[in-house]
């Protein structure tokens, strides 16, 4: 006789709502990053820094919470419903440009973005010269940030693993074969 507790589809069932959970963890492990750049820049700002700063700040939590939700958690969330192979490719796209976003707003070089803008290493050593509460807080975010780059990695090595496991990569190969195919004639 098969108790509910020895159900393979059940124990799976319990794995992906682990998963999503962990998932749901980084989502507002990014909110914290975010919001807690927005205390650091407005205290960099006080400090002397100019105001472009801390618009930029704000437009990082604006379009960076939704879109994480949009772009990554939500595409994940159906694809782990629906046992859609090309949600799950979505899910690895974006998730790995979250990935990079996290790994960049750690270290913060001025490249790509204005200098001060996000809480990372390098801003942190130049602010603690001039203000030496506001280069911890600048710490502090690069902890922050060094700790949701870590949880993503891991989020998505998890996942990837649930993706093979579930047989989706093999799905998605053929029907990229299939799509080729047809692309050729």
């Amino acid at each position: 006789m098969s108790s509910p507790r020895n159900n393979g589809t059940f124990i799976i069932v319990i794995q992906d709502a682990k998963l999503m959970r962990i998932l749901i963890c980084c989502l507002a492990g990014l909110v914290v990053c975010l919001f807690w750049n927005i205390i650091c820049v407005t205290a960099a700002w006080a400090k002397g820094s100019g105001p472009k700063i801390w618009f930029l700040a704000i437009i990082y939590f604006i379009l960076g919470c939704p879109g994480a939700y949009y772009l990554w958690y939500r595409p994940l969330y159906r694809a782990m419903r629906n046992e859609s192979a090309l949600k799950f490719g979505w899910f690895f796209l974006f998730y790995l440009v979250h990935i990079a976003f996290c790994v960049y707003a750690a270290v913060s070089p001025s490249i790509l973005f204005v200098g001060k803008s996000l809480t990372g290493i390098f801003p942190a050593i130049s602010l603690i010269g001039d203000s030496v509460i506001v280069g911890i807080f600048y710490f502090i975010g690069f902890a922050l940030f060094c700790l949701e780059s870590l949880l993503s990695m891991c989020v998505i090595q998890r996942v990837y693993l649930y993706f093979r496991g579930s047989g989706k990569e093999a799905e998605m190969r053929r029907e990229a074969a299939r799509s080729a195919a047809r692309a050729a004639f």
